[in-house]
């Protein structure tokens, strides 16, 4: 049941929350319990008369008259008091400027705003709640998809967390105030207390200003431990990194369908990478351009590239980087050079040979439509993008997080043989309705920001869902780490780590140019040497 306001105001209730409505029945239980109590956040209608002190006296009014019927809990938050308000009530957490948490029933909900629509010996004046929002709770993602590759088993099996190993993303950066990586030296660094000595000192660069240097517009900035995307963040949050104890994660409502003839795995409460304890080196390379868009260079990844071959691992002996991860692609021209064969991908050889694991996302054209008609769609073969064909990286490809004997090969992602015939990608790994840490454009577009614009909380952990093949790298990456930690002995011989991540795969009985060897497996990787 949704209140209209008179005027410009809404307020949608209970059913437009993504909250199951009253009367739903859940195929596993009893209908859902109108007095069950739900988190949500309140939003002031901010356009009240007199602006917002205004509006919170009179919804702290609306609050506490109704505050013994609507059952709410919550402890004040002393901090929001000051001289000119009023203290915020109990059952109410101040948020943000106009935003407040509290936890309702569904019928309370509806007695609040429709007390608030129509006061009666209240004084008589436009609503002072705008919006009713869910306030979502954590329903994770990566616990599935690290139980399709089995790092949880290896965890109990091998404590093999990662502990020790420090891989690079080349990326749009990572957001190292994001409490995801509170665990890690990354957050550290990104509060200018770095550890001397560490494992990840001083490593983080950034790379993007050579990205459309032409552009009087773009600045030259090295921030290498922000991210105005969130692309790389989200990379980062699947390979490292995990849920802190004690708070309360916020993540996007999911996008899965969950219709499709599979039973899908239980949850569980934390939200963790592959290689929970593996630490993180931030290399940007990605910047907007003046389309808005988010872009690299081959240039600022070959000179990234270059930075952690000749001044990062000075020693192959003694490497302070045992991996990187590359989300990124773009096509290219094979009438300008051979598959594989370019400056990017020699580059990529190099950093191999040196001892470093380069994993690199596949690409996501793997299927085409034409514009004519849209039922007629076909699979791409030799879609690999630029640098994935390159001969020694492992190209990933992408499944379904976790059913992935069920649905295969994702459409899109893309498939080989190179155009010189070589098998890509080498692997598949899941990409699809990953939920990772949120950051950025990305934590915006989720509906995660703060409504009212303002900075966010040092304890707002926000996840959000992506999918592609730039998930299903970093899940490798991941893999690979958590392997080396617990088998030392192949720090440093990158194709041996290659053909035993091949070799243990499980074959899903797709196209080997479409799944490579197969599905990583990490309890198989590890149990095989």
């Amino acid at each position: 049941m949704t209140y209209e306001p008179q005027g410009p105001f809404r307020s949608p209730i209970v059913g437009d929350l993504n909250l199951p409505p009253d009367d739903a029945v859940d195929a596993r239980s009893a209908p859902l319990d109108p007095e069950q109590q739900v988190p949500m956040l309140i939003e002031l209608n901010v356009l009240y008369p007199g602006g917002l002190l205004a509006v919170r006296e009179a919804f702290y009014a609306l609050w506490t008259r109704y505050a013994t019927t609507v059952g709410g809990w919550w402890p004040a938050d002393a901090t929001a008091t000051s001289p000119v308000q009023p203290p915020v009530p109990d059952g109410l957490a101040l948020i943000a400027p106009k935003l407040y948490q509290c936890v309702l029933s569904r019928a309370a909900l509806r007695d609040l705003v429709q007390a608030d629509r129509r006061p009666t010996d209240l004084a008589h004046g436009p609503p002072t709640i705008f919006r009713v929002w869910p306030d979502y709770t954590l329903h994770p993602q990566i616990d599935r998809s690290a139980s399709t590759v089995k790092a949880n088993a290896a965890w109990r099996s091998y404590d093999a967390r990662g502990r020790g190993i420090v891989w690079a993303v080349i990326d749009s950066g990572i957001d190292a105030r994001h409490p995801h990586f509170s665990q890690l030296e990354l957050a550290a660094a990104g509060q200018g207390r770095e550890p001397l000595p560490g494992l990840t000192s001083q490593l983080h660069r950034d790379f993007s200003f050579l990205v459309n240097p032409d552009d009087p517009q773009q600045p030259a900035l090295q921030e290498p431990l922000t991210d105005g995307n969130g692309h790389g963040t989200h990379v980062a949050g699947i390979i490292a990194g995990g849920t802190p104890e004690g708070m309360t994660p916020r993540v996007a409502q999911s996008t899965d369908p969950a219709d499709g003839g599979y039973v899908q795995r239980a949850h569980v409460n934390r939200l963790s990478g592959m290689a929970p304890d593996c630490e993180l080196v931030s290399i940007k390379v990605m910047r907007q351009n003046r389309q808005g868009t988010w872009v690299t260079s081959s240039s600022a990844v070959i000179r990234a590239l270059t930075y952690l071959r000749t001044e990062v691992n000075v020693d192959p002996g003694l490497l302070r980087v045992h991996g990187v991860n590359m989300s990124l692609g773009s096509p290219w021209r094979p009438d300008q050079y051979a598959a594989g064969q370019s400056p990017l991908c020699q580059a990529v050889n190099q950093l191999v040979a040196s001892g470093v694991v380069v994993v690199v996302s596949a690409g996501n054209v793997g299927a085409r439509t034409t514009a004519t008609d849209s039922l007629n769609t076909s699979a791409v073969m030799g879609s690999i993008t630029e640098p994935a064909h390159a001969e020694d990286c492992i190209a990933v490809g992408s499944t379904h997080r976790d059913a992935p004997h069920t649905f295969g090969v994702t459409w899109t992602s893309s498939k080989g043989p190179t155009l010189d015939g070589r098998m890509k990608p080498d692997v598949v790994a899941p990409g699809e309705w990953i939920a990772s840490a949120a950051s950025g454009a990305i934590r915006a577009t989720a509906g995660l920001d703060p409504a009212d614009g303002s900075l966010l909380p040092a304890d707002w952990l926000t996840y959000a869902e992506l999918s592609g093949t730039s998930m299903a790298a970093p899940h490798v990456c991941g893999v690979i780490a958590a392997f080396l930690s617990a088998r030392p002995e192949f720090i440093g011989r990158p194709r041996q780590v290659k053909r035993l991540l091949t070799d243990s795969a499980t074959d899903l009985g797709r196209e080997p140019y479409a799944q490579g060897a197969g599905l990583v497996d990490l309890m198989r990787m590890l149990a095989n040497v």
